[in-house]
């Protein structure tokens, strides 16, 4: 068998994933068949196989990959410089974007997960935590001082805005992506910074 470059195998790993996530999307997961993946994507299930030993394998690898990227955006956008307002401005925007850009496996990020094994649920629990996480610290810097058990509902609030956003929003609409982001960090600060310890 041919050595496949890294480059080529991640590239292939990754239109596996797009085609997988547009049949969970549309059949669910646990009704869609490795044989309709290997369809979907113009593969032998033998070359599927080859990738992604099972269909848990693949629903894994896939939420595992847009978590890391969901992360990795949100630490940038908190890295950055400014003010905890600005950050949180560039937190939605991203968070946003990179939702939008992956819609169908962020749907599935939020509701697949619970067809998975323990073994493999840990780990993808454990980058959704990471997620909640970076937020939290952010509201923290936003306005400390509040009781530590109002941080993580403020937080899942704010990440249920901004995914919920995923299905109901038009981006060819009237209104544009950076308006939406801005209209949803200022309603959520609004609400946030009138918090009183």
């Amino acid at each position: 068998m041919p050595r496949v470059r890294s480059d080529d195998y991640e590239a292939k790993s990754l239109a596996i994933m797009d085609s997988a996530a547009a049949l969970f999307a549309k059949e669910g997961y646990p009704s869609a068949k490795m044989e309709s993946v290997a369809k979907a994507c113009g593969a032998t299930k033998s070359m599927l196989y080859h990738y992604f030993p099972t269909k848990d394998d693949l629903l894994f690898a896939m939420l595992q990959e847009h978590l890391q990227r969901v992360i990795a955006v949100l630490e940038e956008a908190i890295g950055a410089p400014g003010t905890p307002r600005d950050r949180l401005f560039a937190l939605v925007l991203v968070y946003t974007q990179k939702s939008a850009q992956s819609r169908r496996r962020h749907t599935i990020a939020m509701q697949d997960v619970k067809y998975l094994p323990k073994p493999k649920q840990t780990p993808l629990l454990e980058l959704q935590r990471r997620v909640t996480d970076l937020v939290a610290n952010l509201l923290r810097e936003l306005n400390p001082g509040l009781p530590d058990e109002v941080y993580k509902p403020y937080t899942l609030m704010l990440l249920g805005m901004m995914n919920w956003a995923d299905f109901w929003y038009k981006p060819s609409g009237p209104m544009k992506p950076q308006e939406l982001c801005e209209r949803m960090a200022r309603l959520f600060l609004k609400g946030f910074m009138a918090e009183k310890a």
